[in-house]
């Protein structure tokens, strides 16, 4: 009559329950590349959303007309002056002011293009398309005019920006993205945890019957 071997009884049991610690930290494992993956392309999303409300553009490629001796007032307050030209009349000189503060000016002719930033932060893109010439002086195309939110300033009350608008696009952006942004998420979690736990106890039972 054959007598058990209890020993190798015991030593299949440490190799059976080593196997199931091997596992359960395998299925970790991936689990927690899984949670990994999950949150980048919310932050890349966030970070994307971020720059576009640091570049709100308010005026977007259009075109305007300004007499020598004249100016015109873009949004924000913000007023572009055409001072004058010179004698040939194919270069002009333009000044960008804001309630009646000089802020830059620039000698420009046809095809140049003056950029205004504040801080890093540019508020103004116009180029010179054409300049008209006449007995009455200079007529000075810009186009195209570009013109970004000042975010120092009161936002003006237009279509494109209204705080209706503003209000629904925050809300198009879940709370459940705003935890994958950073990079960690509570069910996710909790749910990986859950699925260890259960594995674990799956292959310690296999191995047990073993």
């Amino acid at each position: 009559m054959h007598v058990p071997n209890k020993h190798g009884r015991k030593s299949r049991k440490g190799v059976s329950f080593f196997h199931a610690i091997f596992s359960s930290v395998m299925i970790f494992f991936l689990f927690s590349i899984i949670v990994s993956f999950t949150a980048l392309p919310a932050a890349g999303d966030d970070k994307h959303d971020n720059n576009e409300r640091l570049s709100i553009i308010l005026i977007d490629g259009d075109e305007i007309y300004v007499r020598s001796g004249n100016y015109y007032t873009l949004l924000q307050d913000y007023q572009i002056h055409v001072k004058g030209a010179n004698s040939e009349g194919n270069r002009v000189w333009i000044e960008l002011r804001r309630d009646d503060v000089f802020l830059e000016d620039a000698i420009v002719g046809k095809g140049d293009t003056f950029v205004y930033s504040n801080n890093s932060t540019e508020i103004l893109n116009l180029t010179v398309e054409t300049i008209y010439g006449g007995a009455s002086g200079v007529l000075v195309k810009f186009s195209p005019v570009y013109q970004y939110l000042d975010p120092k300033l009161p936002a003006p009350q237009t279509e494109s920006i209204s705080p209706e608008n503003s209000s629904d696009n925050n809300s198009s952006v879940s709370p459940v993205s705003k935890n994958q942004a950073e990079g960690f998420d509570i069910p996710l979690f909790l749910l990986s945890i859950g699925a260890v736990l259960l594995m674990t106890g799956v292959f310690a039972g296999i191995y047990k019957k073993k």
